[in-house]
């Protein structure tokens, strides 16, 4: 039994954050950033993964992160 395909989630300009990556609740440092690129990329069987391109908030730093790894983030009231 396969697992159902998920597809894009998000899309350029959304807001986003990064989960943690362990268990624990404790870690308020969450990574907060702007969706700047989407990626598809395949494995070798053919079946489609995304990856995003994120634009910190506050540094501008760029990282990319795969997307079980990016939870929607509400607006910031401007």
């Amino acid at each position: 039994m396969t697992n159902k395909l998920v597809g894009q989630i998000f899309q350029l300009k959304d807001r986003v954050y990064k989960k943690a990556h362990t268990a624990t609740t404790f870690s308020n440092e969450r990574i907060y950033g702007h969706v700047t690129e989407v990626v598809k990329e395949k494995n070798k069987i053919g079946r489609a993964f995304y990856y995003y391109w994120i634009k910190h908030e506050g540094t501008g730093k760029l990282s990319k992160h795969a997307q079980h790894r990016l939870a929607a983030a509400p607006l910031t009231p401007s």
